[in-house]
């Protein structure tokens, strides 16, 4: 009887914790995310800035009674935040986990309306301007591009870089053009030769057969170099 009684008492100390181990909560991740949201969206920012969650938080699992987050005040860089959150567990402080941020730029800039083919020679028609997240590249307006040649697939509402484009020459070098000179509202046009080439607005070189001069002009349409001799006139 007495070696029973001892044994009992020798076992119930290891049963003590397991009777007053605390419940165990799971603090989902998006809960955790959703506090850090509310933190971030009071930071200073324009339209041209956004934050972009760099990652996904997983659950925590905590031991206690009683759960609560407690939220820091934001710390980064201008490029990254990280928003502390803290998981208190019966008061005390259980962990904390940083909630990331990217601090996304934006620029304005012209962007494919539909989808477009290696070769398209842009139009107004297929560009429109949009905001997208900044990779790198200054933004282009549609100007810049009317007029260039597409060298790669692009897909409806993708960025269309300079790169990406080349000069559509309208007027190739050793071609017959259209010489359109201007002089104070009358306009004189002759046959000439171009001796460089270029696309809508370049500017070329030309030549003249019938003055033997070489004249400079500007590619106004295909075959087609005007110029203009009556700006510093009085």
């Amino acid at each position: 009887m007495l070696r029973s009684l001892v044994a009992v008492l020798a076992v119930l100390p290891m049963l003590a914790p397991i009777g007053a181990r605390a419940a165990e909560h799971v603090v989902s991740g998006q809960r955790i995310a959703a506090v850090a949201a509310r933190e971030v969206a009071t930071l200073a920012h324009d339209a041209d800035h956004r934050y972009v969650a760099a990652s996904t938080i997983a659950d925590q699992i905590v031991a206690g009674t009683r759960v609560a987050l407690v939220v820091q005040p934001p710390i980064g860089t201008a490029s990254f935040v990280n928003v502390p959150v803290t998981i208190e567990a019966d008061g005390k402080a259980n962990r904390t986990i940083y909630v990331g941020y990217r601090v996304q730029q934006y620029v304005e800039t012209a962007v494919a309306s539909h989808d477009i083919v290696p070769g398209t020679v842009l139009s107004q028609d297929d560009l429109r301007m949009a905001r997208v997240p900044y990779a790198g590249r200054p933004g282009n307006g549609i100007d810049a591009l009317v007029g260039r040649k597409i060298t790669t697939s692009v897909l409806k509402g993708q960025p269309i870089a300079i790169e990406a484009t080349s000069v559509n020459q309208i007027v190739k070098p050793g071609a017959t053009v259209l010489l359109i000179v201007r002089d104070n509202g009358v306009a004189v046009t002759a046959d000439a030769v171009a001796r460089t080439g270029g696309g809508l607005g370049d500017e070329v070189s030309v030549y003249n057969p019938a003055t033997n001069k070489t004249l400079s002009g500007t590619v106004t349409a295909p075959g087609t170099v005007e110029l203009d001799i009556s700006a510093g006139d009085d």
